[in-house]
């Protein structure tokens, strides 16, 4: 997929589309890690994976997703 460099600011930037962005399960404020191989001329982007403590309980998640979606109402899109 080919893309432009664009200005952003004093900086440059690339935008990448939102087919790929849900692809990778980024969103606004996701955190990629960027390398580059100067050899090889290419840049890669990652996402960055998080390590989840030993001592943590799963459930705890899954009972906050559970009150997310049951109060989906009043909360919305409370992450845009």
């Amino acid at each position: 997929m080919k893309r432009k460099i664009i200005r952003v600011g004093s900086s440059r930037g690339v935008l990448l589309p939102r087919e790929v962005t849900r692809a990778m399960s980024w969103d606004f404020g996701s955190e990629i890690d960027l390398t580059v191989d100067k050899g090889r001329r290419e840049v890669t982007l990652k996402t960055i994976k998080v390590s989840i403590p030993d001592d943590y309980d799963p459930d705890h998640l899954k009972q906050i997703e559970d009150t997310l979606t049951e109060h989906e109402d009043v909360l919305g899109d409370i992450d845009d």
